[in-house]
């Protein structure tokens, strides 16, 4: 157990390095959001309409009040993806309050980071101290990058609308994230054999 701690302490440390270095000094996600001059009336029509915090889809059916299985809601929401086919679509994250980072968003961060290699540890250990060369070991670490692209960005991109761009800067993170926290499980995480 010391040694999934230890292992994944350090995964953690690099990843959260690795993530702070790709948004701020790479250009990976340079575009990872784009921007739009029309950005400052979007967001004065949302404040003035009072919309809350909240994750959009537009267009869809009205959902404020649908609880449970509604054979009604199903059926509308046909009926507007098949009126929608070919015209304009948008998701939205909005923050009505805003956000400003602050020390507990690196707090989280760093926390969520070691929840991640900690998984990722105990998942690829029997693996690793199994596997014999260091490629092999490494290549353990870049299938977690593949499992969570698989699972993320490109099941968002599939089923969600999301655009290519955004997926594909996500995924180009997750693999190189997994492939330099992989350099250091493989180097760790070995038979003494």
């Amino acid at each position: 157990m010391k040694k999934i701690l230890i292992g994944s302490l350090v995964g953690a440390v690099i990843f959260f390095v690795w993530s702070m270095l790709a948004w701020t000094i790479s250009p990976l996600h340079y575009h990872t959001f784009m921007y739009t001059p029309a950005q400052d009336s979007i967001l004065k029509a949302l404040e003035q309409n009072n919309v809350p915090t909240g994750a959009y889809l537009m267009p869809t059916v009205d959902n404020r009040t649908v609880g449970q299985y509604d054979p009604q809601y199903h059926k509308d929401m046909e009926r507007v993806m098949e009126e929608s086919k070919g015209k304009p679509m948008a998701t939205v994250y909005y923050l009505r309050d805003g956000y400003q980072m602050g020390s507990m968003t690196f707090i989280r961060g760093f926390f969520f980071d070691f929840l991640a290699t900690l998984a990722a540890s105990i998942i690829l250990l029997p693996g690793m101290m199994a596997m014999r060369t260091f490629f092999g070991r490494w290549w353990l670490a870049l299938i977690v990058g593949l499992l969570i692209s698989a699972s993320g960005p490109l099941i968002q991109f599939n089923w969600m609308g999301m655009p290519w761009n955004f997926t594909f800067d996500m995924v180009i993170d997750n693999f190189l994230n997994w492939a330099i926290i992989g350099l250091w499980f493989a180097s760790y995480y070995k038979s003494k054999q």
